[in-house]
């Protein structure tokens, strides 16, 4: 949401605020670790960090925040996907439909899926089953808010959220850090991410590994090639049939998927744990038989 405004001074509502308050303790779970920094990097985030006194020099520069930002948007992801399918030449492979419209156009049958290029947990993402007017005054305000928007197929069969998680390096190498695997809802609101093995994640995903493999290899190559390093989310799913959509989103941050690897590598599969105060109104993250989840009172 930082991203999208960009802007220095971007308040979120409040009650994003209320999380970003009861959720500050989440943090301790990488602060040792490759990974220590901030969730993600926005001007905001910049900006808070040069009040708290940190100097300029140990900050990134706008350029690169506008790179990220660049980088972080779905119009951007659905150039990746078209540059994916014409190097990963697989029958299963879904993601033709994954389109950035900057103009309104309803064309393909529904249901189709709508997203703002840059929004988060659910909000900005919306399942059109029939055009009508309200679909289009709502793309139309997507185009004024942000440029565009981009529609997909609407996968009614799905079976399984996942996503490869990755770490590029200050060298850009890059580190596949693992599978995750998680719940969402149909609008795409997070549920809760598994703490499991790899080899129980792979299990759940179901894909084959040899092309499970080839993605990654993929993802490796061509990450290598932005200007970017931190945290990086590959967001997918498979369908009913065995279908996978490679790549629904790019997220270049922290991530529940990756900290779901982190809690598996300190308490095991299955564990329960309390990660933030427990609280009788507000947020709190935890770990509750093995499923990582945001708990809002």
């Amino acid at each position: 949401m930082a991203l999208a405004t960009d802007v220095r001074q971007y308040v979120p509502p409040k009650r994003i605020q209320q999380m970003e308050s009861d959720l500050c303790a989440l943090s301790e779970v990488w602060d040792n670790t490759p990974l220590a920094g901030p969730w993600g990097w926005s001007m905001t985030t910049k900006q808070r960090y040069k009040q708290m006194g940190f100097p300029q020099d140990s900050l990134p520069s706008d350029e690169w925040i506008q790179e990220v930002r660049r980088l972080s948007s779905r119009k951007y992801a659905c150039e990746y996907i078209r540059e994916m399918l014409r190097e990963v030449d697989d029958d299963l492979l879904l993601g033709q439909e994954m389109l950035w419209r900057e103009e309104l156009t309803l064309k393909e049958k529904p249901p189709r899926i709508f997203k703002l290029p840059w929004s988060s947990s659910g909000r900005g993402v919306f399942v059109a089953k029939e055009y009508d007017e309200h679909v289009e005054k709502r793309l139309r305000g997507f185009i004024t808010s942000q440029g565009g928007y981009v529609e997909d197929c609407f996968y009614e069969d799905k079976m399984v959220d996942f996503a490869m998680e990755f770490l590029i390096h200050k060298d850009h190498q890059v580190e596949f850090l693992g599978y995750s695997v998680f719940h969402a809802e149909t609008t795409g609101t997070y549920g809760y991410n598994y703490v499991e093995s790899q080899e129980e994640l792979k299990h759940r995903i179901g894909v084959d590994e040899k092309l499970l493999d080839r993605l990654v290899t993929f993802h490796q190559q061509r990450l290598a090639e932005i200007s970017y390093t931190g945290p990086v989310g590959i967001d997918m799913l498979k369908t009913a049939d065995g279908h996978v959509h490679p790549c629904l989103e790019i997220n270049l941050r922290m991530n529940m998927g990756i900290l779901a690897l982190i809690l598996h590598e300190k308490y095991g599969t299955g564990c329960t744990q309390q990660l933030t105060p427990m609280r009788k109104q507000g947020f709190e993250a935890k770990v509750d038989k093995g499923k990582l989840m945001i708990v809002y009172h």
